[in-house]
């Protein structure tokens, strides 16, 4: 019998090692947070609550073990017993995983307290994430990009002071050199995602880029991805997003949609079948949305009279916003606002449109069917001059 039990036993520690290896063992430590608990929350989807484990904390020092079922963004909540809490986020997976930060170094921003320079080790994909997202601070430090690094400097002063004019008109003359500079920051982080392709990480970081791509090159790069890849929860707002540009391309059927006016009617799409209908997507708080608006109005006066409607959409979150920006600018074509299913999510209509940035021009035709997006006033004026001679 104690034979048999010591076989047992020698059998359970095996098991229990394994069931360990193939898990998480997260070790943290931060310098000075004292004693206290330690919040793990794991989030598991947009309209569900996050899952999580609470453990103690002494001496800044704290420890949570599990299984994940894939790789996902983990956010660590630092609970000292006579102080505020703050939090860390990182990408952790199954292996031995630790974490080194400081409470000193504690910030508080727009009502959130972050622990930031937190050190983390053994998370791959942390480390590829971290790899692609430096890529950008690195080029700054290159002799090339000197230039670059000092109109950086001068919009930020312009930006902190009183003269938005000045921010906005310096802008404006240096943009060729923050184009050059964006396309290389682009060109590295993409090559970085295609040397990583089995790695979860590159998926949630291509989450990023996928707006300044085009919809071939987006598919060719996600199609370069290992299954396991692709298949993950990290990927699953890029399968969306191909999704939805594909479901708005040239001669696709528009999607049709409901949206309150400003008065607090409701008016759909499919309302103004039989025109061309120009959808405008904007914001009170985009800039270059707003101004413009004086050119959009002679477009407007040119050819609404040729039964050509305007829908304005806008992306504000706070109807008062939209309202104010409405009064102050005296837009006279149809307008909606878009909503927002869930707090801090996208917009209905503009995810269902696949809207890169704003301002967007898309134009639909009197059958309903999508003509493009256009990349400018000048582009949609000749589609509008092309359809319009024909119908004649």
């Amino acid at each position: 019998m104690k034979k048999m039990t010591i076989i047992g036993l020698i059998g359970l520690t095996i098991l229990a090692c394994q069931s360990n290896k193939d898990g998480y063992t997260i070790k943290g430590n931060i310098e000075g947070a004292g004693n206290g608990t330690a919040i793990m929350t794991i989030p598991v989807g947009r309209e569900e609550v996050t899952t999580g484990d609470t453990v103690k904390m002494k001496d800044g020092n704290f420890t949570f073990t599990g299984k994940l079922e894939e790789p996902t963004m983990i956010v660590i909540q630092i609970c000292p017993d006579k102080e505020k809490t703050a939090s860390f986020s990182f990408i952790g997976e199954n292996n031995p995983i630790t974490l080194a930060g400081k409470w000193a170094d504690v910030i508080d921003q727009y009502g959130y307290r972050g622990i930031p320079n937190v050190d983390v080790t053994g998370s791959l994909n942390e480390k590829i994430y971290q790899e692609i997202s430096n890529v950008r601070e690195k080029l700054m430090q290159e002799p090339r990009f000197k230039k670059y690094a000092e109109v950086q400097t001068k919009l930020n002063e312009l930006h902190n002071g009183e003269d938005k004019e000045a921010f906005y008109k310096y802008q404006a003359e240096t943009e060729a050199i923050t184009k050059e500079f964006n396309n290389e920051v682009r060109k590295q982080q993409k090559e970085l995602i295609l040397k990583n392709d089995t790695i979860e990480a590159v998926a949630y970081y291509l989450n990023f880029l996928q707006n300044d791509m085009e919809l071939a090159e987006l598919e060719q790069v996600f199609k370069a991805l290992s299954p396991k890849v692709q298949n993950s929860s990290f990927a699953k707002d890029v399968r969306e997003e191909i999704a939805a540009r594909i479901r708005v391309q040239p001669g696709m059927p528009a999607p049709d949609f409901t949206l309150e006016t400003p008065d607090g009617a409701k008016l759909s799409l499919s309302d103004l079948r039989g025109k061309y209908v120009i959808l405008d997507f904007w914001a009170s708080w985009c800039r270059p949305c707003r101004a413009s608006f004086p050119e959009m109005k002679k477009l407007y006066a040119e050819y609404h009279k040729k039964g050509v409607e305007i829908l304005g959409i806008t992306n504000d979150s706070r109807k008062t916003d939209w309202l104010k920006a409405l009064e102050e600018d005296n837009l006279p074509w149809l307008q909606v606002i878009d909503e927002y299913p869930i707090r801090n999510t996208p917009a209905k209509v503009a995810t269902l449109y696949a809207i890169p940035y704003l301002p967007t021009l898309m134009l639909i035709d009197p059958d309903g069917k999508i003509v493009g997006k256009a990349k400018d006033k000048h582009e949609l004026k000749t589609w509008l001059d092309e359809r319009l001679a024909n119908k004649k």
